[in-house]
């Protein structure tokens, strides 16, 4: 009787445990540079390193970021694939800021740097699809240590089927200077200080309403033992 008894609290705790966190998505650098786009890193035959950061104040607080989004929605140049290749995308914390990423890639890296997707991305295309990266390793970000940096290092990169313009912001007039929410290097040591594509995140986050139920949860089962070992 008394195992019964202790054994209805965790019933109840088990499906809380399990439940799937809640999704929330996020796209920077909306609304994206009207008629224009860049082909660096993912839409020319680019093959070397390439880096965007994006700024903690974009972020809201901690989340887990689950997939890449990369829009081709502004300039049509008629391509009918994605390139060919291997991308190996890594994500890391990092010091560096929109207008104080260093040409050397290395410095700009933090100590937590994951790879996070390695593979081929070429697939049919069409102008107005989407390019989406399904991340292997998901990586957990938290605005409070620093700034997100996006690490992309690209080899035997092709474009059979034409290139691709993503969708950027930033452009102001060919000067790549007009935001203050993100900066790339690429090309070895080249800055662009207020410039980067428009970048979708698919983020996991804590459900406020799931945490408040465990805790009740996990009181109830705190008062079940205790009546069980005083029976």
């Amino acid at each position: 009787m008394t195992l019964i008894k202790s054994l209805k609290p965790l019933a109840l705790i088990a499906p809380l445990l399990c439940a799937a966190p809640a999704f929330a998505d996020q796209t920077v650098g909306l609304p994206a540079d009207g008629g224009t786009g860049n082909c660096f890193p993912f839409g020319c035959s680019y093959s070397g390193e390439y880096q965007q950061v994006y700024t903690k104040s974009l972020f809201a607080g901690p989340i887990i970021i689950k997939d890449l989004e990369f829009f081709n929605t502004e300039f049509n140049t008629g391509a009918t694939a994605m390139n060919s290749g291997t991308w190996t995308i890594s994500l890391s914390t990092t010091a560096a800021d929109w207008n104080t990423l260093s040409g050397t890639f290395a410095s700009n890296i933090g100590g937590n740097n994951t790879v996070v997707f390695s593979g081929n991305l070429s697939q049919p295309w069409a102008f107005g699809d989407t390019l989406h990266i399904n991340l292997t390793t998901p990586f957990a970000y938290n605005p409070a240590d620093g700034n997100l940096l996006m690490d992309v290092v690209v080899s035997g990169a092709s474009s059979p089927g034409g290139l691709l313009y993503f969708d950027t912001n930033g452009y102001n007039s060919g000067n790549f200077n007009g935001n203050t929410i993100m900066g790339r290097v690429y090309d070895g040591s080249v800055v662009n200080s207020g410039y980067g594509l428009v970048t979708g995140f698919s983020t996991a986050v804590p459900e406020p309403v799931s945490l408040a139920l465990l805790g009740i949860g996990l009181a109830g089962l705190a008062t079940a033992r205790r009546r069980a070992s005083a029976s």
